[in-house]
Parts: C-alpha cells; structure tokens; sequence
C-alpha cells in the first residue's frame, strides 16, 4: 500500500522528474508505523522479503572507505517499477547511469529506514539500475549508525521482483577503489565525516569499480517465526521525504597566492584580489571555461560562497598526472587576533579551520571527483599542485543539499531590520535541518532534544511540515535506556547523557499534542513518556526536589555558570532544573487529557502542584520577590523566573512579583542564544513584545556583521556560525508580535492575538492544518483595524487589548479600539 507520493528532480541535473529516457520517478510514502510491533517476527511489508546482500570478497585497506558498486540488468515492461530500498550505511542509486536518489535517512538499528519508489515512462527492453553503497568504517558521520557491516537491500513490486529484488535477481557488485579517510586535520569538528583523499577519481565514476563478481547474504528475509526475534536491521518505512539537492555555483573567488598547503598562518591581502588565476577560476566557476592549469604551478584561492550552504563538492578534471587539488570548507575567515568580526571580509584573513578534501590526479582524461559526505560553510578555499603535466579544469560546482522545507510563514512590518533576521534566521533553520534535524552542520550534526524542540516548534510554525518532527521525537523514544532517560544527542554512536534534555523530550510531545493533536503516532509515546518523567521523578530526594540529576544538566551558555549548567545543576538543587520539570510535567498533563487517561493527568498535575510548593519554599526570595537559584539565595537568573511563568503554577501575588523582577531586576542572570527563547515566549504572554523587539538587538548585529546564520551563542561561546536554536525570533514574530497561536489542541481553534510592540503595521501569514491564516493590519492610538483571513472550518477569535471578535472563515475585517 502507498500512502502518497511525492515527484523528485533527478539529482545533479535539475530537471523535474524526467531522466535522459524519458522515465520519471516519484517518491512513494508507505503507512507510517509507529511501534516496534512484530517487525522481525513476522513479515510487516514487502521488504521483509528481501536479503540484504554485500560483496563477496576481502575488506578494503583499513583506511579505506567501503565503497561497493551493485548492478543488475533487467527488462522492463510497460508496467510501473516500483520498490522498496535501503543500505547499511548510505546509498547513491542510479538508473541507466542517472543519479535518482540517495539514502537511506538516518535511523538506528531498531528502526532502521528503507525508502520507496515509482518509475514510470521506461522503455520497453533491458535497463541497468546500479546502487553506490558506502560504508564509512571508523570515519563515518557520528550520527549515521551502523548493524556493523556493509548491506544492501532492494524489493521491487510485480513482475519486477524476481528481475531486482536482492535475494532473487542476478546482482554483481565490484570494490570502488580510491576513496580514503584522512582524517580531521584543522577543522576542529567532529560530528561530521572525516577528511577523504581521493584518487584517480570520485566514487561515483563508473570507471572507479574493479571487477564485477558475485553477492552473498549478510542478513537474510524474514520469515514468519511468530516468536524468536530475528537478529539485525529492523525495518520502517520512511516519513520524511527525500533530501533537496541542487547544484550550486555561487559567490566568487575573491583572491589567491602562489602557495600550496601552506602553513594556515598566512593572511591573504587585499593586493591578492589581482592574482591571475583569480579571474580564471571565476570564468570557470561562473560561465563553465575550461581553465588550463600550467606544470609546475602552486596556487590557492580563497572562495566567498556569498552564503551558508550545505553541499557535496563536485569536481571535473582532465590530465593533470601526479597534480593534487585541496577544496577546505570552513565557516569564517579569523583575523590576526584569531577573530571572525566581518564575515564578508578576507583581507588581513586566514582559513584557519577547514575541513580539507584531496583529489589526487592520475592523467586519465577525464576524472570526476566528489566525497561521500556533505561539507558546509561559507567560505571555501582551493588549493592547487600541479607536477609536470599541465592540468585542465572543465566544471566546478557543488550540489546543495536540505530538507526540502517549503515556507508557508510570511511576515512583514514597519521595521525594515525584521526582513533580514527573518532571511538570517530562515537560512540557519534550512542549514540544520537534514535527515535529521541537527545543533550545527559544522562541528557537531547531532540532534539534541533541548535545540530540537526550540527548532520543532520554529518548522511547526514556518512550514506546518510535521513529518520530521514526528521523526526526531519519535528516534529518542526508541533510544530510550532502560532506566527512562533518553540520550542527549541521537542518533549518534558517541552518546552524551543530560537529564534536563530528557525533560526536553516530554516538552516536544506537549507540543505535539498542540500543534498537530492526538494521533496514534502520540498514543504510541505515551509508555515512553511515563517512563521518562518516573526516571526524573526518581532523582527527587528526601524534600521532594530533584538532586544531583545524572549527566550534563545543560540549560545554557551563560558566562560564569558550570559549563551550560544552572547554579546547583551539577551535584546540588538547581532551582532551574527543578522549574524546568514543573514545565515538563505541565506538558505531560496536557498530553494525558488529550489522550483521554484523566487518572494520569491528575497524577502529574499532583506531582506539579507537590514539587512547586516545595520549590516556593526553598528558593523564593521574599525580599526580593524571585525565586533564587540555589538553596542559599545568593544569585537569580531570568531562566528561574521564566519557567515559574511559563508553568502557571504561581499564586497571582507572587507571579506579578516574579514578573516585575525579570524585567527590572538589573542583577539577574541573562538568558543567551538558546534560553531566550523561553524569555521571549514570556515576554509574549505578558503583552510585552517590545522588550521582545529589543531584544532583537543581538540579530541585528548578526546581520550587520554579515552574518548569514545565527551564532550558537554571544561571546567566548560563539563557536559556531550556524545554529538553528538561533533561528527561534521566527517563531515569536508569527506567535507573539502576530499573535497566531492554537487555541485548543491539534490546532482545532486558532487565536489571533497581534501584540505590535509598537510597530505601526504588520502582514503575516502561517500555517494551520486547515490552511494558511492571514493578518493584515494597522495599529494607532490603542487601535487595531484591517482584516484578518481564516481557513475554512477552523474556528478562530480576535483579541485585542482584553477585547474579543469571533472570526468568520474568509476575509474578516477589524476594528477594535
């Protein structure tokens, strides 16, 4: 059964949906399943019926990267092809020699994921379809996990499965020789793939493949044991559609020296914008002209993107025998003071971090290089050697490569800075978001529950696209320990542990229930969720307060706090982490009511209203009227302040106190990057979105510097340039300043509630399951007036100043005073 389906461009060529042939090809979406169930105990789909099979034959060198190519001749019929795939660890396939598809999206070996197709338009007659397979060994990206071998597995439909099917049909598969890891070098990461050395040419040339030979069976179809679990991957269908992938030449080349692997200490100039081949390589880059490259020559270039982007090098070369080429990724160039200041800069600038690819040439006439993984950032630089061949350079590009997230938000004000954090903080969310959503693609390409739901609820209200969503929620649910706690990043083969990112994960289920409701993909969390929030409630000691949370308890980059962790959050009584469950258990309550077990939500909400009384105890500071952060009352935070009221548990005297102290308290600690985020959904519910506009400032300074992401956080922590918790000022100008939020859970009402901070005007659009709702309105004089637009069925209300209007479906127009 296909749930829906999806046309795909042909990767590389941009062309939608058409190959050289005339065939098409269309992603097919099989029915989500959302509990393990019999899956390797029974057959639960077509691809349980195939073998997963691998080349028959010794390993590769131990620094070499697996590559196997797989081929199989088959004829086709006037019938539609349509098949089921997946690989241990990443797959690039092709058809008749095009490129349609890559994967398979990451998963665990517990849930490990198989793509589906449809291809239409084939000729009747005899066809090759061919799988890349690579298996990155030591080297490979932390979160793309392996069952510990090279595999692959294809089922095809009908009359096709006895011609495709692996286990059944004729496959031959031959070693890809040449790709090598080497490596991190100076880039300074480590979630991402090593370094590769490339040699002859790429992995995916045809002419790179040595001697087709025969298959064998690695892990073997399923079969109905109804009781004995087999043994290996575990297969899903996937949700999420396939990568969005375009080929890319932007930017330009803006200067170059005569050196080759020189030392990184070496500052281009501004007198090197007049290098010869600067020129040159833009020729090639911009209008595809070959570029001769002379024997003996040195040269690197610096190379200013123009932008963040995420891509897959792609190189063509010609001659050249014993040249070299380095093409190094990196974020920002660094000054003499190892300081980044204006990104658009390179004069007095150095790459001093890069991750550093090499194509080594052998003389053929034609090479065609690219690496097994994505690289990112917005500057690259290209290093040439040539030996005593000259050498030509015929095409230059790279293949952009996200989540093909569709943006259905808009918004539009009187303030002309909102336009570029809007365009700054959009380009951070597309950059993190993959097959998985990630904290940075640079240094780490890990998910975390804390970032995730930040980012989670930014997509909700951006695209409305909840398939990703229901993916990175559901992956921690099935990496759950023993003991309830879920890993601080997955997937990921290195597993960091923190008890407040599992207080996260309940958090991303509460939003769920809000944003998209009940549905069997929540009800299937519910065991999970329960064991979690006993794994926490477990770690309350004698007084009833959380002590000394297992793992890094991060809450966030404040300067003078233990490394991410709130005052008290390493082995004593964090008044933050403490609140931080009362908000958790608050989300658990709704999603219980949702779900309809009241005698649940009653047990939370009497855990709640239990651990709060206990905190007011300990940490409220009547003098002060704040809530300390530690048992001695000797420092206070925004963060403490925000989530008591965020979690609606204070008494109406003490919560004005509480909010009177986090807007004028000059001493508290301040939220940074990612923790603002909760302040400013405070300063949304208190009517005071123009703090939130101020506080803004900090974006505006990204843009100002030539920023085209957000930064991970201010100052010394400013490590990376790209990190999606950063992109949430989207989020509160379509929630907060618009004012369009859920009224009910699932998204069944909507309430439109614009908070203009003093902006004179606002256009805006978001999404609803039931379609886009529209605000176009004016503000003057404590009046509100213009038209608001609501989607069929969806039952809406107007709110302005404590006053209210029932909303219409169609154009409805306003004017309240």
């Amino acid at each position: 059964m296909v749930g829906h389906m999806k046309k795909i461009a042909f990767l590389f060529i941009g062309v939608l949906a058409l190959g050289a042939s005339g065939f098409e090809v269309q992603q097919l979406f099989r029915p989500e399943r959302a509990t393990r169930g019999n899956v390797n105990l029974l057959v639960q789909q077509a691809a349980d019926k195939a073998d997963w099979i691998w080349l028959d034959g010794a390993a590769p060198a131990s620094n070499a990267v697996d590559v196997v190519r797989f081929a199989c001749t088959f004829t086709a019929t006037t019938a539609p092809l349509v098949f089921d795939v997946s690989a241990d660890e990443r797959f690039v396939l092709l058809l008749d020699g095009q490129e349609i598809a890559r994967g398979p999206h990451k998963g665990c070996v517990n849930h490990w994921y198989y793509e589906s197709y449809s291809v239409t338009g084939l000729s009747v007659g005899d066809h090759r379809l061919e799988a890349v397979v690579v298996h990155f060994g030591e080297g490979r990206p932390r979160a793309v996990l392996t069952a510990g071998s090279g595999a692959f597995l294809l089922k095809a439909e009908g009359v096709y499965d006895g011609r495709l099917s692996t286990g059944r049909a004729k496959w031959r598969a031959a070693r890809v020789r040449g790709t090598h890891r080497n490596g991190y070098g100076d880039s300074a990461t480590f979630g991402g793939s090593q370094q590769f050395v490339v040699s002859g040419t790429g992995f995916l040339d045809p002419s790179a493949a040595e001697g087709f030979g025969g298959v064998k069976v690695v892990q073997h179809h399923i079969r109905d044991t109804s009781s004995v679990r087999a043994d290996g991957r575990m297969l899903f269908p996937t949700e999420r559609p396939d990568q969005m992938m375009a080929v890319r030449r932007p930017g330009a080349f803006k200067a170059g020296q005569p050196l080759y692997r020189a030392d990184t200490n070496v500052y281009y100039s501004a007198a090197d914008a007049a290098f010869p081949l600067v020129a040159e390589m833009n020729a090639l880059l911009k209008e595809g002209r070959a570029l001769v490259i002379p024997a003996g020559t040195t040269a690197r270039l610096v190379w200013d993107l123009g932008d963040y982007y995420c891509g897959y090098p792609r190189l063509a070369a010609a001659g050249g025998a014993g040249a070299e080429v380095r093409w190094g990724w990196g974020e920002s160039l660094y000054d003499r003071h190892h300081q980044r200041a204006d990104r658009n800069a390179f004069a007095d600038k150095r790459c001093a971090h890069a991750l550093r690819d090499t194509f080594r040439l052998d003389g053929r006439p034609s090479a065609n290089f690219s690496v097994p993984w994505w690289r990112c950032g917005r500057w690259c630089e290209f290093e040439v050697k040539t030996a005593d061949a000259p050498l030509t350079l015929t095409a230059l590009d790279f293949v952009e490569v996200r989540y093909p997230l569709a943006e259905q938000a808009s918004f539009a004000c009187d303030d002309a800075s909102i336009a570029g954090i809007w365009t700054l903080c959009r380009r951070g969310l597309e950059n993190c978001m993959h097959e998985t959503y990630m904290d940075c693609p640079y240094f780490e390409q890990q998910m975390y529950p804390g970032d995730t739901r930040v980012v989670m609820l930014i997509a909700n209200a951006l695209s409305g696209d909840a398939r990703l969503n229901r993916f990175a929620a559901g992956i921690f649910d099935y990496a759950r320990r023993e003991d309830g706690f879920v890993p601080m990043n997955y997937p990921c083969y290195l597993m960091q542990e923190s008890s407040t990112y599992s207080m996260c994960w309940v958090l991303m289920l509460g939003d769920y229930a809000r944003w998209q409701g009940g549905d069997g993909w929540l009800k299937a969390r519910l065991p999970g969720m329960r064991h979690t929030l006993h794994a926490l409630a477990n770690c309350r000691g004698d007084d009833g307060l959380l002590t000394g949370l297992p793992g890094w308890s991060f809450q966030d980059w404040v300067e003078g706090w233990d490394y991410g962790r709130a005052p008290g959050g390493r082995h004593g009584k964090s008044a933050v982490d403490n609140l931080l469950f009362v908000y958790t258990l608050a989300a658990a309550e709704r999603v219980e009511l949702l779900m309809g077990d009241r005698r649940m939500a009653a047990y939370w909400r009497e855990m709640k209203k239990d651990l709060t009384a206990q905190i007011l105890a300990t940490y409220w500071d009547e003098g002060r009227g704040l809530i300390a952060d530690t048992v001695a009352k000797n420092c206070f935070s925004e963060h403490a302040q925000c989530l008591a009221l965020l979690s609606d548990v204070l008494p109406a005297a003490q919560e004005a106190r509480v909010l009177k102290g986090l807007l004028e308290a000059p001493d508290l600690a301040r939220t940074t990057v990612y923790f603002s985020h909760y302040l400013f959904d405070v300063y949304a519910k208190y009517g005071r979105t123009d703090l939130f506009l101020k506080r803004l400032d900090l974006w505006r300074g990204y843009v100002q510097t030539g920023l085209k992401t957000p930064l991970e956080a201010p100052g010394l922590r400013a490590r990376s340039d790209c990190h999606a918790w950063g992109s949430h000022p989207i989020y509160h100008l379509l929630t907060g300043v618009a004012g369009i939020r859920p009224a009910a859970d699932g998204f069944a009402a909507v309430l439109v509630k614009p908070q203009p901070g003093g902006l004179k005007w606002i256009k805006s659009a978001m999404p609803t399951p039931k379609g886009p709702v529209k605000v176009d309105l004016s503000f003057s004089d404590a009046v509100a007036s213009g038209t608001v637009t609501i989607p069929e069925g969806l039952p809406a209300m107007f709110e302005w100043r404590g006053r209210r209007q029932i909303l219409a479906a169609g154009v409805n127009r306003v004017d309240v005073r």
